[in-house]
């Protein structure tokens, strides 16, 4: 896995080098540059020379992440003549590019080249190349009358598609074959391990007794329905744009993690989309566990209700401490760059900042300390 990512000179990422984890939260205000860290790695994957050290800024072939021109990506206030990308893997091998980028000379540049040359068998080192990869945006598909199939990235790359647009799909060719077997993902009112089971209780959490169904309608499309669970039985079938926006956005996060396999690396965006707080809050339970079973996940989130998830699955044994961090972000206003700020846990679930010689202290000012803020003014 990934077990640091350096960055310079990326938008407001002056300079960062973080130690990652296998649970990693990225936290903070908007526009404090948590997007950047995981556009950077969208970035790297997008950009099929890579290994030979170019840099593509945009992909009509593979949009991952659309990052403009060069003086789009590069630090406004930066005076070395590149961008830095770093990443360090578990078997202490090392990836690093410099590539050249000047925003005066060549500000529309949409390709960056660096001297660093990787032959194909070092890059598949790292997950972040192949196919053990996930990203879900935080623009995922919404209720639809029907959603798209692909045999390509469903079958071919066991994936859900950037948008979680492949999700029913995915859900309908796997729900009966795959088997969910993982301590702590296993979710123990599910009335098999078998994935759709899972799924379902899982979901049950946000929406207590759902169940769903997937239908294909041809090799293009498939329907997705909703039937719930009441002291008469079972509803009828239910179209998803008479649910709500919650079910359809949180079950590409849920099938993610639940098919997430040792190795696999996972970017997910603001998993908490229209998702009420007890929900969160086992959502975060689920990314926790998820991690424990040998994924690696990187997760830009808003609340505080997903990193008390984590803190009980802490406390539950479900995930050990060390296996997760939260980095803070903050941005300062001398040069509007990118402050980072490590917390930890212990084996109490109690949050630590991480001090850079690896002692801790106290939380810094603005980590998930709204609710505290409110209630002082209140009483």
């Amino acid at each position: 896995m990934l077990t640091s990512v350096g960055i310079a000179n990326f938008k407001s990422l002056k300079s960062v080098l973080l130690n990652t984890r296998h649970l990693n939260l990225l936290t903070g205000l908007n526009g404090s540059g948590k997007s950047s860290l995981i556009q950077a790695l969208l970035l790297l994957r997008q950009s099929p020379d890579i290994g030979q050290g170019r840099l593509l800024l945009k992909n009509p072939g593979n949009d991952l992440f659309d990052a403009g021109v060069a003086e789009d990506a590069y630090f406004q206030s930066g005076i070395e003549k590149y961008i830095y990308f770093n990443l360090g893997l578990s078997d202490a091998f090392t990836f690093s590019w410099h590539f050249a980028c000047d925003p005066i000379a060549e500000p529309e540049a949409t390709v960056l080249n660096a001297p660093e040359r990787y032959f194909d068998e070092v890059m598949y080192r790292s997950a972040l190349f192949t196919d053990a990869f996930q990203y879900l945006t935080a623009e995922r598909t919404g209720p639809r009358s029907q959603y798209a199939r692909s045999i390509e990235v469903v079958e071919g790359q066991r994936g859900l598609g950037n948008a979680g647009e492949y999700a029913v799909d995915f859900l309908y060719r796997f729900g009966s074959e795959w088997k969910v077997t993982a301590p702590g993902m296993r979710h123990p009112d599910a009335k098999s391990d078998l994935l759709i089971h899972q799924a379902e209780a899982w979901l049950s959490e946000i929406s207590p007794g759902v169940q769903v169904e997937a239908t294909p309608l041809s090799n293009e499309d498939i329907r997705l329905s909703f039937q719930f669970s009441t002291t008469r039985g079972k509803t009828t079938p239910i179209k998803p744009k008479n649910v709500g926006f919650g079910l359809t956005y949180v079950l590409p996060v849920i099938l993610a993690a639940l098919s997430a396999e040792p190795g696999k690396l996972i970017l997910i965006e603001n998993p908490e989309s229209h998702i009420h707080p007890r929900g969160q809050v086992e959502l975060g339970r689920l990314l926790a566990a998820c991690a424990q079973s040998g994924a690696q996940l990187f997760v830009e989130t808003h609340s505080d209700h997903i990193l008390n998830g984590l803190r009980l699955a802490t406390r539950e044994k479900l995930i050990e401490p060390d296996k997760a961090v939260a980095f803070y972000f903050r941005r300062e206003e001398e040069d509007n760059c990118t402050n980072i700020t490590p917390i930890v846990l212990d084996e109490k679930a109690k949050l630590h900042r991480q001090t850079p010689d690896g002692t801790t202290a106290q939380l810094p000012k603005g980590f998930f300390d709204q609710w505290t803020s409110s209630m002082a003014k209140l009483f």
